[in-house]
């Protein structure tokens, strides 16, 4: 009797405490404050947060400063000012001066009324120039004895000054002798200076059995791409302006001329020296 009491008591307080609990849960839902979170609309998403997968990035609003346009410009990538090189610099040919052979490629100076053309001093073969052009890049500055001062017993300076005797007659030496030794295909340049009122030639010799073919030839500034004269030979002993037709400058004041000294075959010692006379 007193269990079945127990059992009646314990029911009835399991079935109150469900009751009062069921209605406390909704008395809370009905006090909420916020509203349900709707779901965020394509392409917008919270902050610091990247979009999912399936959605559209968004593209912030472009917000112009004060006194700004409201879109952006289009970047242009800066352009250079185009300056001109300076005159006679390659890639500008310029017209050549009176007595100068034009420049490769450059335009046909214009003839002055009462002024003679000047010709090349000597002989030449242009069909020469671009190799030479090119053995000038690797070429050396030539050791040169200054005033020609002859060095007694070399007999590469005694086989010259014999030679001009005979291609240079009743002439004096003018300047530095070049004395080089030079390998087969190698290139030397000296530069000479020559002026109206004389008249030159230019006498090279090697030894027999040195350099085989020794050639000279002479470039005209201010660019030295351009011959002025040159020696024609296969030989060792190579002269430009070889009398009876030695070189006779006109222009008015002096010239500075690179001469190129190249062994086109064999290897040895060479000289070379400018000769000159007052022009009858």
């Amino acid at each position: 009797m007193m269990n079945e009491r127990r059992r009646i008591v314990g029911t009835s307080f399991a079935g109150l405490f469900g009751i009062s609990t069921a209605a406390l849960l909704v008395a809370c839902s009905g006090y909420s404050s916020s509203p349900a979170s709707a779901p965020p609309p394509t392409g917008a998403y919270p902050p610091a947060y990247a979009a999912g997968p399936g959605y559209a990035t968004a593209t912030p609003a472009y917000n112009a400063p004060p006194g700004y346009a409201a879109t952006p410009p289009a970047y242009a990538a800066p352009q250079a000012a185009y300056t001109a090189p300076p005159p006679g610099y390659p890639g500008t040919p310029q017209p050549a001066p009176q007595g100068y052979t034009q420049f490769p490629g450059g335009p046909a100076p214009a003839p002055t009324a009462g002024q003679p053309q000047a010709a090349p001093l000597a002989a030449t073969d242009p069909n020469s120039l671009q190799g030479i052009l090119q053995g000038l890049q690797t070429a050396m500055m030539g050791t040169v004895i200054p005033g020609g001062t002859a060095m007694p017993g070399d007999l590469t300076e005694a086989g010259l000054r014999a030679y001009a005797l005979k291609v240079a007659p009743s002439m004096q030496t003018e300047g530095d002798l070049l004395k080089q030794n030079l390998t087969e295909g190698q290139h030397a340049v000296m530069m000479v200076t020559l002026q109206a009122g004389k008249c030159y030639s230019i006498v090279g010799f090697s030894l027999p059995g040195a350099v085989k073919d020794l050639d000279l030839n002479l470039l005209a500034p201010p660019l030295y791409m351009t011959l002025a004269g040159q020696d024609l030979t296969h030989n060792n002993t190579p002269t430009i302006g070889a009398s009876p037709s030695p070189m006779c400058p006109v222009i008015a004041y002096p010239l500075q001329y690179k001469l190129d000294v190249f062994a086109k075959s064999g290897s040895g010692a060479v000289a070379v020296q400018l000769y000159s006379k007052a022009k009858s």
